[in-house]
């Protein structure tokens, strides 16, 4: 079957899925979303986006020429946008695109019909130190006001579920964004999935988030 070009992170909020999106945009034919509030590169710190103030590791879906990739699947439930097609056209040959996604793997598999790294991976203290009080899309509605505490819970539960029941051979597994500043790690995810390894790049990104390794933002 024809895959699109984009790379699928399937994390659960709180997990750290754009820290592990920064370490997959070093590879040389991944594009970053390099608008200046991202950080130009990806070991740089967001500014000015919605949430900066709960993660620097957060960046949107906009480029430098102030092109978007829009909101998808869960993304575009909680913000209210009419879902739309992913721009493939507007990639280089060979060029992939990433996007972090929190919601069902098997809905996500048949929207995007990509490769998927999923993430085996449920921090609630961290949920709720960050995620929980992010504000979602145009409506700036904060997480804490869409979910109740039981019913966030109950919900990051599901999500996991649907990773345990729509893995495939096709996919790549971690635990989190740990196992892949594990060079060998990344190295054998950037085979399976024809990423081009950029040593300096990763290296950059690796010592991004060592850096602040103990603040759990």
């Amino acid at each position: 079957m024809k895959t699109n070009p984009i790379i699928i992170i399937n994390a659960l909020m709180g997990s750290k899925g754009h820290q592990i999106g920064r370490l997959i945009a070093s590879c040389s034919n991944v594009r970053w979303y390099d608008h200046p509030w991202n950080g130009a590169s990806p070991w740089e710190p967001c500014s000015h986006i919605l949430n900066h103030e709960y993660s620097k590791y957060h960046f949107d879906r906009r480029f430098n020429d102030d092109s978007t990739i829009p909101p998808v699947l869960d993304f575009a439930e909680r913000s209210n946008h009419q879902e739309q097609k992913i721009p493939y056209e507007n990639l280089k040959a060979g060029e992939y695109l990433l996007y972090v996604t929190h919601g069902d793997l098997g809905e996500s598999r048949k929207f995007f019909k990509g490769q998927h790294l999923v993430v085996f991976n449920k921090d609630i203290k961290r949920f709720f130190e960050t995620s929980w009080h992010y504000k979602v899309g145009k409506t700036h509605t904060q997480i804490s006001e869409l979910y109740s505490v039981q019913e966030a819970k109950d919900m990051l539960q599901g999500v996991l579920n649907s990773y345990t029941a729509h893995i495939s051979s096709g996919d790549f597994a971690i635990h989190s964004v740990e196992d892949l500043m594990n060079v060998d790690m990344f190295k054998m995810l950037c085979s399976k999935f024809k990423l081009e390894f950029n040593q300096n790049a990763y290296n950059k990104v690796c010592k991004f988030i060592d850096e602040n390794k103990n603040n759990n933002r």
